[in-house]
């Protein structure tokens, strides 16, 4: 047993001294351009993988709401008028939904700072030319029109379709606040003229919406020369009216979501002179409201 158990170790040995005196085989060369390829490929594969796990990745919620907030401002800018012509036919837009859809409103109509310079005659009926006119605490008038009451009844306090066009302003602006745009238009003045036989009237505010027309009509907003007149024609037929009005401003708030008026604000300064029996002259300033508008 010892015998061929040396003998076994014996052939260990030789063969642990012939395996120790193989050189190593060659190291397989790989060519530079096969180098680059295999780097290229690698490189390849990286991006792939990052492009593959950013797709995959969902966008921050921070970067999402930033993204969404920007998105909804430029909405709000693109829908708010700026130029003066928008301004403009985005103020009778709205005015015209309201007459369409024959809104329910309140209506508060006065003149004040009234003034008179008359004659004896017109001295003496001065409370009744104030009348006419539509001057003085004491011929304030007020309305409350509800919701479809266009239909049953004459139109005679509702408001009128809008046609201001850039050539009867002198300047327009509009400015946000929160859900609401706030339009101011500068309206150009104007005059009007009556007597027996001739009639006329250039008044630029007419166009505005507020309620307007011709006869003796005490809801008119705007007393023109041909109202007035028709107001005294009857007693005082040979007069010449002559009126006149500046400083015209509308404002208008309006819902920038629906479009819908939310308030009308008129305001200017009229002037009105009566030639008969020593002629006389009367003026103040006009304020028109129409608000809690119903849709």
């Amino acid at each position: 047993m010892k015998k061929l158990i040396a003998l076994l170790l014996a052939v260990a040995m030789l063969l642990s001294f012939a395996a120790c005196g193989e050189k190593n085989p060659d190291p397989v060369e790989t060519t530079a351009a096969e180098e680059t390829t295999i780097a290229d490929e690698a490189a390849d594969a990286t991006t792939a993988a990052e492009e593959e796990v950013s797709a995959e990745e969902p966008a921050s919620e921070e970067a999402t709401t930033v993204e969404e907030t920007s998105a909804a401002e430029e909405e709000t800018t693109a829908a708010m008028p700026t130029e003066e012509k928008d301004i403009i036919e985005y103020y009778n837009t709205a005015i015209n939904k309201a007459v369409d859809a024959k809104v329910g409103f309140n209506k508060l109509r006065y003149v004040d700072n009234e003034k008179l310079n008359a004659g004896i005659l017109l001295k003496t009926f001065g409370d009744v030319m104030y009348k006419f006119m539509g001057i003085g605490a004491e011929n304030k008038y007020t309305m409350d029109v509800t919701k479809g009451q266009w239909e049953s009844d004459l139109p005679h306090q509702y408001l009128r379709k809008s046609t201001l066009s850039d050539s009867d302003v002198t300047k327009a602006t509009c400015t946000a606040d929160g859900d609401e745009y706030t339009i101011v238009l500068n309206v150009k003045g104007g005059s009007s003229y009556a007597d027996k036989k001739s009639k006329s009237n250039n008044s630029p505010i007419d166009k505005c919406g507020i309620c307007v027309g011709d006869g003796d009509k005490s809801y008119f907003d705007h007393k023109t020369a041909v109202v007035i007149y028709d107001a005294i024609d009857d007693v005082l037929g040979g007069a010449k009216v002559s009126e006149s009005y500046d400083n015209a401003t509308v404002k208008a708030v309006i819902n920038s979501t629906t479009g819908n008026l939310v308030s009308l604000t008129v305001e200017y300064n009229i002037d009105v002179e009566i030639d008969v029996a020593g002629g006389g002259n009367a003026t103040g300033s006009a304020h028109v409201f129409y608000k809690n508008f119903k849709y």
